[in-house]
């Protein structure tokens, strides 16, 4: 591991360290260390500048404060160390607020939505994004970027999941500093008539203007979708079948501006620019409008982290040329990471972030040394190994972190690669010269036909690879355990491969070592015998885990639910083995727990004691009547029940000073 000697390497694991601890951390006092760190690191530089002082306690130090460094930049992020955040100027009293819109999201069937800042609260100056709904039919007029919105709405918090493994909406636009939403309704708010301009405003403006003569060529609506996410990088218009084909064969990522793209437009533009080299300062002026042309197209794609990245790590190669100082990728890959993450470090925990430097790092690491276990002889089979070498080790890289966010992997990815990756280029380049000349609206009708052909025949090519099934591995559980165990695994190897030697075969045999006791330790977490009451509306869902097993007691006899929400993510998340549905008894045990269901027939016994009561399809009951007979030690309301009935028996149990859990509230109900 050669590349661990570079400095900026060492000081991106550190900050990296940093900003892990502030994200689980949150704590203000980590603040006042940062000063006395600046001061201890000036002191023991000038030492070791005049070698009094060992150079190790120096590194020591240094490291600390990248630490640091991470881990307040971090922090300072957060609402709570932010004294002008609109969200610690929220009053339980009625506020105004002025918004302005900074992004405008994909659309659901139902609401528009979008994202904006919250200028003031009250006439008070405040900073800080908000996510908003607009129901289609309160719509007053289409809003844009750079609109200003008046409202009285009073912000809520973004629902956490509310059954177990579940995507976390919540903690995903946390990562994108956005902490509480607003429905707006047509009395509520208003649009203003002053809009701010900014680069972005412009841009986005621009942006839709070429795709309003996109949606008007003769382009047909999934070759469009492609279209604006190569070129664009808008994928708000992409078909969900078509985007779930593409991430069934492994293809996921050309959807996405990114690397990929970035490297092609770069290339693009060396040879364009390559006869300024025959003028005076032609380098200088080459590398200079080759990197203001780069973040041109970063900007209208929208700087989303892949493409920022790929831009970053790209102005780095440039500015290396133009200092006459060839650098090491590895180095420029780092030096591109370590910026980005002081620039936004939250971009750490973005899944695109981590796939696409996971991507480019293996290929850089150990593409050239699979490159060389086959020597080709001719262009074609030359062509053809770069591919397969690029694909496997991009593929080893991202591996384990695609199972781990995604629970599949697509067998067929050396095919998809094989066919998708040499027309990227022929697709790329032919789609930045469509978007020129629809801009100007000169585009032949002929160019679009052929390229709206050529773009039909690598969608159905990725339909054809999607539904392949048996070489679609889906459903797979794996864990944080796994994920951590299989890289240690991963990188013993490579290493081992490098170079033969005894250390080194240690190394391995411990990382396996690890990795058998990291499916151990997940074994044990998932082995546990567990009561759940799932949230599902309209329905009644009940789980028993034993282990790898898992029965669901429902109400319906004839529903299956074992594919469907929120049964297969728990199941896959807990690796479940063996599963079985029965219907929901009146009465049950759980280990020392007696369980009573109350359902709409609103009939229970008299008699007997209960430990916990499911009510259910909105029963007719005198609850306080059943309490008192029954002497329960815990209510649970499940997503079957009408909220009227619902908040009566929260009442009711207030009143009786009796736990209350609503699934629709609080979430689903484990007990172990």
């Amino acid at each position: 591991m050669r590349f661990v000697k570079f400095a900026i390497v060492r000081f991106s694991l550190f900050l990296v360290l940093g900003i892990v601890t502030g994200h689980f951390l949150h704590s203000v006092w980590w603040f006042y260390l940062l000063p006395g760190f600046f001061i201890l690191f000036g002191v023991l530089w000038w030492l070791a500048k005049r070698q009094l002082f060992q150079n190790v306690y120096f590194a020591l130090v240094t490291y600390s404060w990248f630490f640091i460094l991470g881990l307040v930049n971090y922090q300072i992020r957060l609402p709570q160390f932010q004294p002008n955040h609109y969200s610690t100027h929220l009053t339980e009293s009625e506020q105004s607020f002025m918004l302005e819109i900074s992004e405008i999201l994909k659309p659901d069937r139902f609401n528009f939505k979008g994202i904006a800042e919250v200028r003031t609260i009250s006439n008070h100056a405040t900073h800080g994004r908000i996510l908003f709904f607009i129901p289609l039919d309160s719509l007053i007029d289409t809003p844009v970027t750079g609109d200003q919105i008046f409202t009285i709405t009073d912000p809520s918090e973004i629902q956490s999941p509310l059954n177990p493994h579940q995507f976390n909406y919540a903690r995903y636009m946390q990562l994108n500093d956005v902490y509480h939403q607003m429905k707006l309704s047509k009395s509520n708010y208003r649009l203003l008539s002053g809009r701010s301009f900014t680069i972005i405003t412009l841009v986005d403006e621009y942006r839709g203007k070429l795709l309003q003569k996109l949606d008007a060529s003769a382009f047909g609506k999934e070759e469009k979708g492609i279209i604006e996410a190569l070129v664009l990088g808008h994928r708000h218009t992409i078909d969900r079948d078509l985007y779930r084909a593409y991430a069934a064969a492994g293809a996921i990522h050309i959807l996405a501006v990114s690397g990929l793209h970035v490297g092609i437009i770069y290339f693009i533009l060396q040879l364009l620019l390559s006869p300024l080299k025959f003028v005076r300062k032609g380098k200088t002026i080459k590398v200079i409008l080759l990197v203001l042309l780069l973040w041109a197209y970063a900007t209208i794609t929208g700087l989303s982290p892949s493409v920022t990245r790929a831009v970053t790590m790209f102005t780095f190669f440039g500015m290396s040329q133009l200092l006459n100082r060839p650098t090491n990728s590895i180095n420029t890959l780092f030096l591109s990471f370590f910026f980005l993450l002081l620039w936004n470090p939250k971009w750490m925990f973005h899944v695109g972030f981590q796939l696409s430097y996971s991507a480019v790092f293996f290929i850089l690491w150990i593409q050239p040394r699979l490159y060389r276990l086959y020597h080709p002889k001719y262009y074609l089979d030359k062509l053809i190994w770069t591919i397969i070498t690029v694909s496997l080790a991009a593929q080893i890289g991202v591996g384990p972190l695609s199972i781990y966010y995604f629970n599949q992997f697509p067998g067929l990815f050396l095919l998809s690669n094989l066919v998708i990756l040499p027309f990227i280029s022929v697709i790329v380049s032919l789609g930045l010269i469509i978007v020129a000349l629809l801009s100007i609206d000169l585009l032949p009708d002929w160019f679009a036909a052929s390229y709206n052909f050529v773009i039909g025949l690598l969608n159905d090519f990725v339909k054809w690879v999607s539904v392949q099934d048996s070489f679609l591995f889906s459903e797979i559980h794996f864990s944080r355990y796994h994920l951590f165990g299989s890289y240690l695994v991963i990188l013993a190897f490579v290493l081992l491969w490098q170079r033969l030697s005894r250390p080194r075969i240690i190394i391995s045999l411990c990382s396996i070592l690890l990795f058998v006791c990291a499916v151990l330790l997940d074994k044990f977490e998932t082995s546990q015998s567990k009561f759940i009451v799932f949230h599902k509306n309209r329905s009644s869902l009940v789980g028993i885990q034993q282990g790898n097993s898992l029965k669901v007691l429902k109400r319906d006899s004839v529903s299956k639910f074992e594919n469907d929400y929120p049964i297969k993510a728990f199941s896959t998340a807990i690796n479940i083995n063996e599963y079985s549905e029965i219907i929901l008894p009146n009465a049950f045990s759980f280990g020392s727990k007696r369980i009573l269901v109350v359902d709409s027939t609103g009939v229970y016994p008299g008699d007997e004691d209960a430990d916990i009561v499911l009510l259910c399809d909105s029963p007719k009951i005198h609850l306080e009547r059943l309490i008192d007979s029954l002497s329960p030690g815990l209510i649970i309301s499940d997503g079957s029940n009408y909220r009227s009935y619902v908040d009566r028996w929260r009442k009711t149990c207030e009143l009786k000073k009796l736990p209350f859990h609503h699934t629709g509230d609080r979430g689903a109900f484990t007990l172990e």
